[in-house]
């Protein structure tokens, strides 16, 4: 719906003018008792006038009304727009009243008739100022309510789409964890079997377990802290099953307990990071402490770089950590180290 384009429509300046006309008549049968004694006294030539002067007053009262509409700015005030249209309106129907008054006073004189005449215009101009101001405002507060009525609309739409790019976001990194879980924890299992193939046995029974959890995890995008550490105490029987004590994982029981959320499989993720890039051995134990921060969990680790070349990094740890924090909150995790330790708290999101 346009209101500049059309609300100045022939059939609009038509049927105002009839309504325009019929107001107008009625008001001359209401404060003029002569007619009513001389009900012939007016022929069908003024009628046809009157009514002319109807459409004239009401055709550039819209017409007044589409340019008022298309240079006011205050979009976002609308009634005090209203307002002030009517009272442009009022004063340029009032003018083109007196102008047109001055016309006639300069054609026939400064007669009675002539004089009657010209309160006629200006009663013309107040009717129609009166019957489009009606219109007008009308049509132009349904066009605001239709407008912001189709913005709300685009507006959820376009937040339907966010929320599915979201979610495609999600998932990918999501499947991410899945792949990445999976190819580190069968790397173990394959240096398990060359060692121990009892032991290998074993771990690949708790692998299927800990990873049905994962898939049970994954289609959320935030779990409850607790949840996280229950996965997490999963986790780290299998990596005390290929490890034994060269890794020691201390949870305090404040991250237990903890309320809030955080995105699946962080915990595990930061675990597993810190045991791929540090040495650890039973003389000389990875010790990794989790504790809770303020709002914060964090994860931390002495820094104890390998002898050896560590294998290619996926990049997909913190990373994947990252950009899910950044999809889901404002708050994002903070990484810090020294020489010494190396520590990146996770934000506990509410529920």
């Amino acid at each position: 719906m346009n209101a500049t384009k059309t609300i100045l429509d022939w059939k609009n300046v038509v049927w105002l003018s009839l309504v325009s006309y019929a107001l107008y008549t009625t008001l001359w049968l209401v404060i003029d008792d002569e007619i009513w004694h001389a009900p012939g006294q007016f022929s069908v030539t003024e009628m046809a006038v009157d009514f002319c002067m109807c459409v004239l007053f009401v055709g550039f009262s819209l017409l007044y009304s589409r340019t008022i509409l298309r240079i006011l700015p205050m979009r976002n005030r609308p009634y005090v727009r209203l307002l002030l249209m009517v009272c442009i309106l009022f004063l340029l129907n009032n003018a083109m009243a007196y102008a047109m008054t001055v016309l006639c006073d300069a054609i026939w004189g400064d007669g009675s008739d002539e004089l009657f005449r010209m309160q006629g215009i200006y009663t013309y101009g107040m009717v129609a100022t009166f019957v489009s101001c009606i219109y007008s405002n009308a049509f132009y507060l349904e066009t605001y309510m239709h407008t912001e009525n189709e913005k709300r609309r685009l507006e959820i739409a376009l937040l339907k789409e966010q929320e599915v790019a979201l979610q495609s976001q999600l998932d990918a990194l999501k499947s991410q964890i899945d792949t990445h879980f999976m190819f580190n924890n069968f790397s173990i299992l394959a240096e398990l079997i060359e060692e121990d193939r009892v032991l290998a046995g074993k771990f690949l029974a708790n692998l299927s377990k800990v990873y049905r959890y994962i898939i049970q995890n994954m289609k959320r995008h935030k779990v409850p802290v607790g949840e996280e550490i229950a996965f997490l105490d999963a986790y780290l029987y299998l990596i005390e099953m290929r490890y034994g004590k060269a890794v020691v994982v201390h949870i305090e029981n404040d991250v237990r307990i903890a309320d809030g959320s955080i995105p699946p499989a962080c915990l595990q993720l930061l675990v597993e990071n810190a045991i791929k890039h540090n040495r650890h051995s039973a003389e000389e134990p990875l010790h990794i402490d989790i504790r809770r921060e303020g709002n914060h969990i964090s994860v931390c680790n002495p820094v104890a770089p390998l002898f050896s070349a560590a294998e290619p990094s996926t990049g997909i740890g913190q990373k994947n950590i990252a950009e899910r924090y950044a999809l889901l909150s404002d708050r994002q995790m903070i990484v810090s180290f020294t020489r010494d330790t190396y520590a990146v708290k996770l934000p506990i999101l509410e529920n």
